[in-house]
């Protein structure tokens, strides 16, 4: 073999890019997975925040009919009552929270697959598989909401310690508060 430098052969060199886009294949799926964890579970905890919101004001308008000096808002009430009804049975918030739960436990399970295996037993056809098992976890996911997923990047980008990426554009307080709904 021929040494390219001193100490390091062609077989070297060879092997060490291979294990370099192996490495870079494995980042990029744990990147995108832990971004897939953090989108689930605010989606998780926003609609469970809704659907105990609901019930609650519910409850309290509900228990509100029985006093007597609220009879003449009796009509408003009860409307108020039924439309609350109403947007916890359209939109399903139950429903939503348990998606994106299992949604999010399933990205949890791919991380903690790619993490379990170690440098040594790397190879393609793992690689391969955590990214099938990552499409498959996507295929099955509702459309994201994009200002949503901006902020799950961003932060998951802080977390791996990238803090300067000049490709996130810095969102207004209106949007990150929004971002729940578009």
């Amino acid at each position: 073999m021929q040494p390219d430098a001193p100490g390091l052969t062609t077989a070297d060199s060879s092997e060490d890019e291979r294990l370099g886009k192996m490495w870079s294949a494995r980042c990029a799926t744990l990147h995108r997975a832990w971004v897939q964890v953090r989108y689930h579970r605010r989606r998780q905890r926003f609609f469970d925040l809704l659907d105990k919101l609901t019930k609650s004001a519910t409850v309290v308008l509900g228990a509100s009919l029985m006093g007597q000096h609220l009879y003449s808002l009796l009509p408003w009430l009860a409307t108020s009552i039924t439309a609350l009804g109403l947007l916890a049975l359209v939109f399903g918030y139950g429903d939503r929270k348990q998606t994106h739960k299992e949604l999010a436990e399933q990205a949890a399970g791919i991380v903690a697959d790619i993490v379990a295996v170690p440098v040594a037993d790397l190879d393609f056809k793992k690689t391969a598989h955590w990214d099938s098992a990552y499409a498959r976890l996507v295929a099955k996911a509702p459309p994201p909401l994009k200002t949503l997923m901006l902020i799950c990047e961003k932060e998951q980008s802080n977390a791996d310690g990238h803090h300067t990426l000049p490709h996130f554009p810095k969102l207004r307080w209106y949007r990150r508060w929004l971002a729940q709904f578009f």
